[in-house]
């Protein structure tokens, strides 16, 4: 009936694809719920979407898949990667008001630089070893790095707020094809990382 069965293998990657279309509901329709900013429910969706990536590989790996379901997954993996850590965090600004010229020229760098990235990790990608190490900032970071700049939003005024997302934002497009080496998480960043993200999250939610 359709041209795709969804596979257990990307049953994760799906997930965080609807957690990044979550994120941009919130965005776009400012939301907000106990008096906490709309912005820190986006960052939010969105640092789940980042978990849901650190994990979907690794679940891939255990399930049994044929040539196609390895090619599909990497693709996949990327075409999620391109909405939920390269276009989400650009949506999530938008939605702040930073629509000035030096921010849509940081937008355009910042997606542009995202998306050559990604195509760059699919050429070199190996389907069936995993690899050691990223060149350039993986786009996945995007799913940390804005959240925890997020803390800062209703501490400080909204414009120096807004002055640090878009100098992160250069600086990470900058990054992401910068030929840099990024070792790649393994053993127990599998269980700190979640564990500082639960925490991150905590943080959005109570503080002011």
């Amino acid at each position: 009936m359709f041209i795709i069965k969804i596979k257990k293998s990307v049953l994760i990657t799906c997930l965080g694809v609807i957690f990044g279309v979550l994120s941009m509901y919130f965005a776009f329709s400012k939301i907000a719920f106990l008096e906490v900013s709309y912005v820190r429910y986006s960052l939010i969706f969105l640092l789940l979407a980042g978990i849901c990536d650190m994990f979907d590989g690794k679940v891939a790996r255990m399930c049994k898949r044929n040539e196609y379901d390895k090619q599909f997954g990497i693709q996949i993996d990327s075409l999620a990667d391109t909405v939920s850590f390269v276009c989400l965090p650009v949506v999530i600004m938008l939605s702040l008001g930073m629509d000035t010229i030096i921010s849509i020229i940081g937008f355009v760098l910042f997606i542009l630089c995202g998306v050559l990235r990604l195509a760059h990790f699919n050429v070199i990608a190996v389907t069936d070893e995993p690899v050691k190490y990223y060149s350039g900032l993986p786009v996945t970071t995007t799913a940390f790095i804005f959240p925890i700049l997020g803390l800062f939003h209703g501490v400080i005024s909204e414009s120096n707020f807004e002055t640090i997302y878009l100098v992160a934002t250069y600086i990470i497009a900058f990054l992401f094809i910068l030929n840099i080496k990024v070792p790649k998480l393994k053993g127990k960043a599998y269980v700190i990382v979640p564990i500082i993200s639960i925490i991150l999250v905590i943080l959005l939610l109570v503080i002011r």
